[in-house]
């Protein structure tokens, strides 16, 4: 008989064999970090083991995160492993280990999930309630370095403990830029700097600070691999991306390379400054993501989307009105009252003034898009006037992720 639960200190070393055996075993220093709980927010309780007859068949990790909805702190759920035996996997045990896995995350106040490319998940993404559509830390551009002269304005140079403070306020950029940010802190910085780059796991993973010449940090970023990809990149209003240029090019020089990769997702304003040089845009590795309660994210999101609605021609906009996701049978009233969405409630009835699928609402949630791209699309669609038309298109703007991942 198959059993699905929550891991012990007794299953460690069982759950790190059959990690390392399925997935990756240069990775097993790793696995045991994350099982011991050297990681933030992780440990062998995180791990949800399936056993038959005593022996791991399936094992799924995941981490409860803190992310950012534009600026407003979310917890969301991210399954970083899910592997299962060959011959386990159409008898439900990993449908079985996502439902468990959502129900604990639920219990620890997540309000949604992401997933990649885990082993396990591969063609049942649809199945298990996941929408195909948010970027994982794989989307950037590689450009070919250029001579440029520096004076001396500025240096480089591996960061210190000292400097994780700055570098953890300073990446608060990056929440108001992207609609779905993870929230990091000191926390998170000294494990990144100190304890997953001490597991082998690259070649090389680091944080680098940026000073000006009289010795002041005015910027930062990761690099990690042997080829120094950038993961992570903020700069604080003493500089800008133009001055720094320059000495990046030389600072890559330096170590044996001619062009810099940039991981930063599609909106950061570094790539402003590389316009024209050579380069190769790479493609996101695109994720699934899962809202557990949408009238409860909804209303989690509402100082956002009440943001929104008060800087645009409907402020004190005072309405009720149903939307449909007709493929899930499920109907939510949206009620506005001067200007704010007020309430958020599932309704029994079986249309409304708003009919969407839920995949495409989801999507359409997380910035993926946009009511107008949605034009040629009503038989998948339909709003009841332009109001609700226009009143989705404030509310949900099509607006780039950037999910880092941590491990």
């Amino acid at each position: 008989m198959i059993r699905i639960r929550e891991g012990s200190k007794a299953d460690i070393p069982a759950a790190i064999d059959f990690l390392s055996r399925m997935h990756n075993p240069t990775k097993k220093n790793w696995y045991e970090l994350l099982a011991h709980g050297r990681h933030p927010g992780t440990n062998i309780s995180n791990f949800i083991i399936a056993k038959d007859a005593g022996k791991i068949v399936a094992l799924a990790i995941y981490q409860p995160w803190n992310y950012s909805y534009c600026g407003h702190i979310l917890k969301g759920a991210r399954i970083e492993e899910a592997f299962c035996e060959h011959k386990y996997k159409k008898q439900g045990v990993v449908h079985d280990m996502i439902s468990q896995i959502a129900d604990l995350a639920v219990r620890e106040g997540c309000l949604f999930e992401l997933a990649y490319g885990q082993d396990a998940l591969y063609g049942l993404h649809s199945l298990l309630g996941y929408t195909y559509g948010v970027p994982d830390e794989e989307d950037g551009c590689v450009y070919m370095l250029q001579d440029e002269n520096t004076n001396g304005a500025f240096r480089i140079e591996e960061a210190s403990d000292d400097d994780i403070p700055f570098m953890a306020k300073l990446y608060q950029k990056n929440y108001t830029r992207n609609l779905l940010a993870q929230a990091i802190g000191c926390k998170e910085m000294d494990y990144v700097k100190n304890a997953y780059a001490g597991t082998g796991v690259y070649h090389c993973k680091f944080f680098v600070i940026i000073k000006t010449s009289k010795g002041e940090p005015c910027g930062f970023f990761l690099s990690q691999t042997s080829g120094r990809r950038i993961y992570m990149m903020e700069l604080d209003d003493t500089c800008s991306y133009f001055q720094i240029r320059p000495y990046l090019s030389a600072f890559y020089r330096q170590h044996g390379l001619d062009r810099i990769p940039l991981k930063l997702g599609a909106t950061h304003p570094i790539y402003t400054v590389f316009q024209g040089c050579f380069h190769q845009r790479e493609s996101s590795e695109l994720g699934y993501v899962k809202a557990y309660n949408v009238p409860k994210f909804l209303m989690s999101i509402a100082v956002i989307l009440n943001k929104r609605l008060a800087s645009s021609p409907y402020a004190f906009f005072t309405s009720t009105f149903t939307m449909a996701m007709h493929d899930a049978g499920e109907v939510l009233r949206f009620v506005f009252e001067d200007g704010k969405l007020t309430d958020v409630s599932p309704v029994s009835q079986h249309t409304g003034e708003v009919n969407i699928e839920r995949d495409r609402f989801i999507r359409l949630l997380f910035g993926r898009v946009s009511p107008q791209e949605m034009e040629a699309e009503k038989w998948m669609y339909w709003f009841e006037n332009d109001d609700y038309r226009n009143i989705f298109a404030i509310l949900f703007p099509k607006i780039q992720s950037h999910v880092v991942a941590l491990n």
